[in-house]
């Protein structure tokens, strides 16, 4: 059953499913998500989410159900061992292969890139007070990609193409536009679950690519990106929780608020100690809990809410670097993913509808019952 938090995520784009959190179709998008080149985004192929393997026999029925053909697992080999364990195949994988559905693991980074100096590298970028950390964050993340996200592509790339019947004729990219209908999902199901730990940074990189490729305005892809903040509320404050009582945040927070930031040995060797929170027990290297006031408190959750949330600015910085190292996100696939244009031609043709084309439909469907915003009830 849904929690009450859940009922408040919109439906579409999210999809409430029991043991997995901000999951979304990034085209249902409130009004949808219209192109610069008079197209839609087409709805029932781009999925996203955190990760997946909390998920039962009934969520993996439920997640066939919205459409999913096959999920794209981008984490490494240590995140899939230390949240699934070592044994992973016969557990929720048998389970989502009972279903039908395949698996790709299609990790971004090497398992040396989490190393204890390569995380305290990005926790760094992640808690910085601007979105220059996370521009540095996503090229990181960008120029160990390459191989990751070609795979993704040219799975999109063999879909067949759309048919308009199956997509909805709403016209607005306003927030305040119509809620498009769910399409029909495909049947057999095509489309693609691309995920990371909590779907936010390395999947949401890979959107704001696919997206900017497609010709959605940077503002758009923004919002959708935003939704990620939406999508994680139920886990959210657990993880403010956590982390602000661990001693690589406090110590954090205590050199910001002493006028001198922490060093990257520093961040490196707490996060190498062992114990229940991040950087070992909850005390700051004999602090005690009573020294620690509530204005490091304060700034520590700041910190941690940076680190946790996907403002529009982050991503908007983000793209804004991929034109400026790569031309463009086309120029990016092309050269890092090794894309050739027969492949980009194809997945602008399988993930874009033409308006014009449904608007035509809709007018020889007189026969049809429309909703109260003269939609057809597709």
């Amino acid at each position: 059953m849904a929690t009450p938090e859940a009922a408040l995520l919109p439906s579409p784009p999210f999809f409430t499913v029991p043991n997995i959190d901000n999951l979304r179709d990034a085209a249902l998008y409130p009004g949808g998500l219209l192109t610069s080149t008079g197209h839609r985004v087409r709805s029932g192929v781009l999925f996203r989410s955190a990760e997946v393997s909390r998920l039962d026999n009934a969520g993996w029925a439920q997640v066939k159900a919205i459409g999913v053909k096959t999920v794209f697992d981008l984490r490494s080999k240590s995140e899939v061992e230390k949240e699934d364990g070592m044994d992973v195949k016969d557990g929720w994988i048998h389970m989502m292969e009972q279903e039908g559905i395949e698996r790709v693991w299609c990790p971004v980074f090497p398992d040396e890139d989490y190393s204890p100096e390569r995380l305290a590298e990005r926790f760094m970028q992640y808690m910085g007070e601007t979105a220059e950390g996370f521009k540095n964050a996503y090229y990181d993340i960008l120029t160990h990609a390459g191989p990751a996200f070609r795979t993704i592509l040219l799975y999109l790339a063999s879909l067949p193409p759309p048919s308009p019947s199956r997509n909805s004729l709403f016209l607005s990219n306003s927030p305040s536009a119509p809620i498009p209908p769910l399409a029909a999902p495909s049947n057999p199901p095509i489309g693609a679950l691309i995920h990371c730990t909590a779907g936010k940074d390395r999947t949401g990189i890979f959107f704001g690519l696919i997206l900017e490729l497609l010709g959605v305005p940077r503002e758009m892809i923004a919002a959708e990106y935003n939704l990620t903040e939406q999508g994680l509320l139920l886990v959210r404050e657990k993880l403010v929780v956590r982390l602000t009582n661990s001693p690589i945040f406090r110590r954090f927070t205590l050199s910001r608020i002493n006028g001198a930031d922490m060093s990257a040995s520093e961040f490196t060797a707490l996060l190498k100690k062992e114990g229940p929170y991040l950087g070992g027990d909850k005390k700051v290297d004999g602090a005690n809990e009573e020294e620690i006031s509530p204005e490091v408190m304060e700034k520590g959750r700041a910190a941690v809410l940076r680190m946790i949330g996907a403002k529009k600015e982050s991503m908007i910085t983000a793209l804004e670097m991929v034109e400026k190292e790569w031309g463009s996100a086309e120029g990016y696939i092309r050269a890092v993913c090794g894309l050739r244009d027969a492949e980009i031609e194809q997945l602008k043709t399988g993930l874009l509808v033409p308006i014009e084309a449904k608007v035509s439909q809709a007018r020889t469907m007189g026969s049809e019952e429309t909703d109260g915003f003269g939609q057809a009830a597709l």
